[in-house]
């Protein structure tokens, strides 16, 4: 087949990360070309996967996100219509959108066959619905990463639902040692609704012995267009005095490191997550871990290898710390079912086998 995957940026977060497993997934059999905004570390983690696979940047994609203003939508129009002429008609066997970020590529005459795949839960229902009718009118070809998701859009009920998955590593098991403190860490953009700053509240709740005890680490950047966050959450750890216990590391692109070095990984995010790719490389390196119960992640996370919180809960998080303070030798026994539940339903070859049929069932 020859698919387009239409793609909005350019970065090694969730969706980038799933878009890459797709392409090595189907690159052997498929010929794939790849349409992005702008050059960036994504394109060269393409490239390293196949040089078969052709790359397709314009920086005037017609991109959607609640940060447009009225005279970018009064634009949308227009940028649909230009870029159409980027492609043949029906040049390709499928339109691959992934993210709804991308939506409006639907409404291109580039492939009969368009899917989407969203990644996203949206809290604004006049938004939703605006997405959700921009859909349904162009395709019913719809994937959603988690159940959470297609319950957030409206008229979703056939709409299919495939668990993201990723690749295994080597090492069936990691141990989970605590040499002397434990260590949490929080992969994740700085920003409040990824619950960096909900962090810091609920460790103004912990004794000076508990905190003694521990080391937070966290990993990320801000968004591109809020590089100030990161300032307000440095200025935020100082003022209440947890510089000593709170480490700040950019964004690295080997995880392996993020997650080896951890006993217990943090996903305390304030927003619901579609389907938080942090949880699933939690269980695939064997370790517990603590995130809000909504959005995807209850899905699959239970008792036996996690702590599910409240959003904004501060002594249910904090609570939830100090069993593993108080409980070290539990760390073993709850890294296992960790592990046991992503080889159980979340590697990549049950991805792959969900996504594959999928695509072969719309090519029939």
């Amino acid at each position: 087949m020859k698919i387009l995957f239409v793609h909005p940026s350019v970065e090694l977060y969730g969706a980038d990360k799933i878009l890459l497993y797709m392409l090595e997934i189907l690159c052997e059999k498929n010929e794939l070309t790849v349409l992005l905004p702008k050059d960036g570390v994504l394109n060269e983690k393409i490239n390293s996967i196949s040089s078969s696979i052709r790359i397709v940047i314009d920086n005037n994609l017609p991109l959607v996100h609640s940060k447009l203003k009225l005279i970018d939508f009064i634009r949308l129009p227009s940028m649909i219509y230009r870029i159409n002429h980027l492609f043949k008609k029906d040049q390709f066997d499928v339109l691959y959108c992934n993210t709804l970020a991308v939506t409006l590529l639907l409404y291109t005459t580039w492939s009969k066959i368009k899917v989407i795949h969203v990644h996203e839960i949206i809290k604004n229902k006049l938004f939703n619905f605006g997405f959700s009718i921009l859909i349904r009118l162009k395709t019913k070809n719809v994937i959603c990463v988690s159940d959470a998701v297609r319950r957030n859009l409206f008229f979703s009920k056939k709409y299919k639902i495939i668990h993201n998955g990723i690749p295994d590593i080597p090492n069936k098991l990691i141990e989970n040692d605590v040499s002397d403190k434990i260590i949490f860490s929080l992969p994740g953009r700085f920003m409040p609704q990824k619950g960096q700053w909900f962090l810091i509240e609920t460790l103004k709740l912990l004794t000076k012995e508990e905190k003694s005890q521990i080391h937070i680490r966290l990993f990320g950047s801000p968004p591109p267009n809020r590089a100030y966050l990161e300032n307000e959450l440095i200025d935020n750890i100082k003022q209440n005095e947890l510089s000593q216990i709170i480490e700040i590391n950019h964004f690295v692109q080997d995880i392996s490191k993020i997650y080896i070095d951890s006993n217990v990984i943090l996903v305390p995010s304030m927003m619901a997550d579609p389907f938080p790719t942090t949880v699933l490389e939690s269980l695939e390196f064997s370790r517990p871990v603590i995130s809000t119960n909504h959005g995807g992640a209850k899905e699959i996370l239970n008792k036996d290898y996690s702590f599910l919180i409240s959003p904004g809960d501060t002594n249910e998080f904090a609570d939830a710390i100090r069993f593993f303070i108080y409980h070290k030798e539990l760390l073993s026994e709850y890294s296992k079912a960790a592990r046991h539940k992503f080889e159980e339903m979340l590697t990549i070859q049950h991805f792959k086998t969900y996504f594959v049929q999928y695509l072969e069932h719309l090519a029939k």
